[in-house]
């Protein structure tokens, strides 16, 4: 739809200005189209791969959607070079658009860096008191560190309010700026589709998910909209948590209750939660690189377009 809506406006661009057809001019719309296709194919495998029965996500299956965030970014600079339009030659609109979406992702990382270090700490509890019952110490004294990893606070009805920006509705473009446009409204839904639903799952609330479907203007004309056909309905009619921590918090649930649990439990919980551990920790190193990046990319804009005046 995007490349037949670039082509039309270029051919009444065409017919208006009458003149012949240059070589390339049909480089922006291809590029365009190996943009979409290229990102669709990581999708699509993200979807196959998500168990149409599962109630709840897995962590290690979402850790894969958070890895789409660096690949469209990558995706996205190789698209600027193949139309030849770096950042440097947008004009004011389209430098406004974009810094408008990355200061709303660095608020959205900085929340989830948060989120992230509060389980963090909660999982080192965790791993503390199940020592303390491994080496026969007071179960009572465990007990106070063996607690089931809880949402990470409140969730602010406020969050995301800054986030809503003119969508530049009406404000008609074509050619390389329409493709700059396209682009980022694409990283713009999948970047706020991931961060969403990764938020409500640590806060084990919609609303994050909601609030971000909203500033996104809607995921059903983004590419990531075979997913979230999948798991949309189910993430907003109940409490979402990723399957690991359910399975920790259950875990945590029989030790203290005083039900009996083998050995070869304890050590299969203590995996789990190493496991778990590690995908945070993985994560939040993706997180914190995402943000440098996204961060560099920010400056070299408002450095270019400031020379420019």
């Amino acid at each position: 739809m995007v490349v037949d809506k670039f082509a039309k406006l270029l051919f009444k661009k065409k017919n208006h200005h009458k003149c012949h057809p240059q070589p390339n001019e049909e480089l922006p719309s291809s590029s365009l189209h190996d943009f979409h296709s290229y990102i669709s194919k990581h999708i699509d495998q993200l979807a196959l791969e998500l168990k149409p029965e599962s109630e709840i996500l897995s962590l290690s299956w979402f850790q894969r959607c958070f890895g789409l965030l660096p690949i469209i970014n990558k995706v996205f600079a190789k698209l600027l070079v193949d139309i030849d339009y770096p950042m440097s030659k947008w004009n004011g609109y389209s430098v406004e658009v974009y810094l408008n979406y990355t200061m709303s992702l660095l608020e959205v990382l900085n929340s989830i860096s948060s989120c992230l270090s509060h389980l963090g700490h909660a999982r080192l509890s965790l791993a503390h008191g199940l020592t303390l019952v491994e080496n026969n110490k007071s179960l009572s004294l465990a007990r106070k560190h063996l607690k089931a990893i809880q949402p990470a606070g409140r969730f602010s009805t406020n969050f995301g309010k800054s986030f809503h920006t003119h969508d530049g509705k009406g404000n008609i473009v074509s050619g390389k700026e329409l493709i700059v446009r396209e682009g980022v409204k694409e990283m713009k839904s999948i970047g706020f589709w991931v961060c969403g639903v990764f938020l409500s799952c640590l806060y084990g609330d919609a609303k994050p998910y909601m609030e971000l479907r909203k500033v996104a203007g809607g995921f059903e004309s983004s590419i990531v909209s075979t997913i979230d056909l999948k798991i949309g309905e189910k993430l907003v009619k109940k409490m979402p948590c990723f399957s690991e921590i359910t399975e920790i918090n259950n875990f945590v649930a029989r030790l203290v209750a005083g039900h009996e649990v083998k050995d070869d439990a304890t050590k299969k919980f203590q995996i789990n939660l190493c496991e778990v551990g590690k995908i945070f920790d993985d994560i939040s190193t993706e997180v914190d690189d995402l943000f440098d990046d996204v961060m560099t990319q920010r400056t070299k804009l408002v450095d270019g377009f400031q020379l420019r005046k």
